[in-house]
């Protein structure tokens, strides 16, 4: 109850000084020169855009995929760099139980291993240089 008076109170106080309180009226060119303070502020806010992929990255992405697509029709024998075969004839000597013997991985599964290991090596690039940028 007492709130309710104290509310009642409190608003004949706050319309009897809005009553007190002369009107003012806006300049003439009020609207223009706010549509210009407006249109000012929109100026400084414009975000420039920057390309997610450089154009070295999207080198680097092309040098792969035409790899991965030229590399298993490479049907030569001849070779620009000569290896050298190795021989691990120690590996015969180290005696490993054969767990995985019966394990078979079928090539999407492969290919899926691979191509999210390289992706998250890509990440990890990439977020690098992201929080280098972002710290300097």
């Amino acid at each position: 109850m007492e709130e309710i008076n104290n509310n009642k109170e409190l608003d004949a106080f706050a319309k009897k000084y809005v009553k007190e309180i002369k009107m003012e009226s806006p300049s003439k060119d009020f609207t223009a020169s706010l549509m210009n303070k407006i249109v000012v502020e929109h100026q400084k806010s414009v975000f420039v855009s920057k390309e997610l992929i450089s154009k070295k990255g999207w080198f680097v992405i092309f040098l792969s995929v035409l790899a991965v697509v030229l590399i298993p029709f490479k049907s030569s024998e001849k070779s620009f760099i000569n290896i050298p075969k190795l021989d691990f004839y120690f590996f015969d000597k180290i005696q490993i139980p054969n767990f995985l013997d019966n394990l078979k991985v079928s090539n999407t599964v492969f290919y899926a291993i691979f191509f999210f290991g390289l992706m998250f090596f890509a990440q990890v690039v990439f977020l690098k240089n992201h929080f280098n940028k972002r710290l300097d």
